[in-house]
């Protein structure tokens, strides 16, 4: 007989295994297995532990590997957009807002240099310009203490190019006074100034009617000498054909544009005086 769990031989009359130590209850091997399989299982210590072996199907392992890895791919690609699409959105609505507000071909306009600056079209120059038109404002109520004061703004693209103006205007009881600027390329580039008041009497054989130290101001601030060319022009006043009682002279030359007038009423006559020069940077 043997030992149902080693294979060892049992001797005759023995009931335990002489390797293992195994108790055989019976002596005929065909009770000793049924006893071993009934009564008394194998022990586990000295039992060949099987492990469960699993038929992978290679075929279905790859086609789930190959859609788990798309699963993951889309994910990537859901969260990549989730934090794309915002970028894009702003990139196209930036492309688009530049399309239309950036200079082009077409000539644009406008009476608002605010609207102007919010709408995309300012390169600096609007916002130069509306700094000096409140500066201004502040020279013709604080320093000439003139009684109304007002200001005009406009702009126009052409060429691709931007041009601003700005006029303020404002006035006392025997003067007025209107300043207009053209600014281009972040600057100042042109000036007019103009005045006009009742004096007494013909300019041509008067003196200026205008308080001195006002003139004095207005010259320092803007470049001018409003009495210089007072005197340079007076001589050159000729009768204008439409109207008899009206002089004027102009002239328009590459540093300096005069256009001057004298409208005489008997004992008075109302002059318009209008200096304009390119500013010199």
């Amino acid at each position: 007989m043997r030992c149902d769990v080693c294979d060892t031989k049992i001797p005759p009359g023995s009931n335990i295994c002489p390797n293992c130590g195994y108790r055989v209850r019976e002596s005929s091997t065909a009770t000793h297995k049924q006893t071993i399989s009934t009564e008394y299982p194998e022990s586990e210590v000295f039992k060949d532990k099987r492990k469960r072996k699993f038929k992978v199907n290679q075929e279905t392992l790859f086609k789930t590997t190959r859609q788990t890895t798309k699963y993951i791919y889309v994910i990537i690609f859901i969260i990549v957009l989730s934090f794309a699409m915002p970028l894009i959105g702003a990139f196209l609505f930036d492309s688009q807002t530049s399309s239309n507000n950036a200079f082009s071909t077409e000539d644009v306009s406008g009476e608002s240099l605010q609207e102007g600056m919010d709408s995309g079209y300012d390169d600096g120059t609007m916002q130069i310009a509306l700094d000096y038109k409140d500066e201004l404002m502040s020279f013709f109520n604080d320093e000439l203490l003139f009684e109304d004061i007002d200001s005009r703004e406009n702009y126009y693209i052409f060429d691709d190019d931007l041009i601003t103006h700005i006029n303020v205007y404002g006035y006392e009881s025997t003067l007025s006074l209107t300043v207009s600027l053209q600014f281009q390329q972040q600057q100042p580039q042109h000036q007019v100034v103009v005045l006009s008041w009742n004096n007494q009497g013909s300019i041509q054989n008067n003196p200026i009617s205008i308080d001195s130290k006002k003139l004095e101001k207005i010259n320092d601030k803007f470049d001018v000498d409003i009495v210089g060319v007072i005197d340079e022009y007076k001589s050159k006043l000729e009768v204008d054909e439409e109207d008899q009682t009206r002089y004027v002279v102009s002239e328009y030359n590459d540093d300096r544009d005069i256009y001057f007038s004298e409208t005489v009423e008997e004992d008075e006559s109302f002059v318009y005086l209008s200096i304009g020069k390119d500013i010199e940077h």
